[in-house]
């Protein structure tokens, strides 16, 4: 019994250094990955909180394209959204509702020359408040006017 039992403990000799490293490899690229695109997506998470609080104002209907976007401003500098959000603010005003579109992407550097590309599109749609946020227009009819 005694030479069946140490045969078996000979072959459980655990993880090679080179699986511990590809392990540690792979933690460490994953690492990378979120803390390159973390940001992104947090900034997208907070332009939808500013369409939701902009869709619970009673008077948004009547507010000026300026006096909109002076809200969502004040709401992404208290909350620390920065660059394409802040500058890719659009209002289209329809006959019985209106639009407000944050529509933009970033460009992150991940390893070298391998960048990643993250696209958010986020929609306000006065007509379907409750909707808020999901992008319910498609705004390249919009694009080509412009």
């Amino acid at each position: 019994m005694g030479g069946q039992f140490r045969t078996s403990l000979q072959r459980q000799r655990g993880m090679s250094y080179w699986g511990i490293m590809l392990i540690v490899a792979g933690l460490g690229f994953v690492l990378t990955c979120v803390s390159k695109m973390g940001p992104g997506y947090i900034d997208a998470y907070y332009v939808s909180q500013g369409l939701k609080k902009l869709a619970e104002q009673d008077n948004l209907r009547d507010m000026t394209r300026s006096e909109i976007k002076k809200e969502l401003d004040k709401f992404f500098l208290i909350n620390n959204v920065r660059g394409q959000p802040t500058e890719s603010v659009k209002i289209i005003r329809g006959a019985d509702s209106m639009l407000v579109s944050v529509d933009y992407e970033v460009r992150q550097p991940l390893l070298y020359n391998v960048d990643v590309v993250m696209r958010f599109n986020k929609q306000l749609n006065t007509a379907k408040a409750e909707l808020c946020c999901e992008p319910l227009v498609d705004l390249e009819q919009f694009r080509q006017r412009d």
